[in-house]
Order: C-alpha cells, then structure tokens, then sequence
C-alpha cells in the first residue's frame, strides 16, 4: 500500500466513514470492456493491441492486461488462446507422428531447427 493511499484511508476514517468497500463509480462497467476487446480478437485474429485500444478509446495497457486475463497471448502477430483445447492438441501429436514416420525414409528433421516457436532452416 502506498503512502498517498493510506493517507486517503485515514482521511475517511478522521471525517466517520468506516466502510473500507469502495464507492460505486459512474461509466461502464469493465465487464463490458473485457467482452468488447475479446470480441474485437475473435473478429480478427491479426488486430493490433494498440488498434483495440484506439477503437475502443482505452489505454494499450488496459487492453493487454484484459487480454491476459481472458487467456490470450500474441504468437506471430496472431491471437491465440494461450491453452490449447484437446482436439488442437490430438493434432498437434498425430503432425508430429506423420513428421518422425516421414523422416525415417529420408531424413529432413536433420536440417531443420526451432527456435522459439519460429522455424529456421540451414543447408
């Protein structure tokens, strides 16, 4: 806690006010924010934290944290939920199945690297 916001407590505390709730505040609720910004990712998968924030006349900040919040992270200039439902996931080990079975044939595994969820190749 900061001192400025102790100082505010005991300033109400000093003029009778005893409820440590905080007051109701007038404008829209967060939820609304929340549903509007998830809504706005789901539309378009490429949109831009910084173009959320200007459509809806919000901070960046605010926009990243609710995006947090809702399970979201930014991977390669796309939003993707950051827990993969189970079908993504039975695809995920049936590609690499297929990948090692193609590559005891021939075998082009041994060419490529990944890095941070990037590929890079190398001859």
């Amino acid at each position: 806690m900061s001192i400025r916001v102790a100082q505010n407590w005991f300033k109400s505390f000093q003029s009778g006010n005893f409820d440590i709730k905080d007051e109701r505040r007038s404008g829209r609720p967060v939820t609304d924010k929340v549903t509007a910004i998830v809504e706005k990712v789901q539309q378009d998968r490429h949109i831009s934290s910084y173009d959320i924030a200007e459509e809806l006349g919000i901070d960046h900040k605010t926009v990243l944290s609710h995006l947090k919040k809702a399970g979201f992270k930014n991977n390669l200039n796309s939003w993707v939920l950051h827990e993969l439902p189970e079908r993504n996931l039975m695809n995920g080990v049936l590609i690499y199945d297929f990948l090692l079975k193609s590559n005891k044939p021939e075998p082009f595994l041994k060419i490529l690297i990944t890095d941070n969820e990037k590929w890079i190749t190398h001859d």
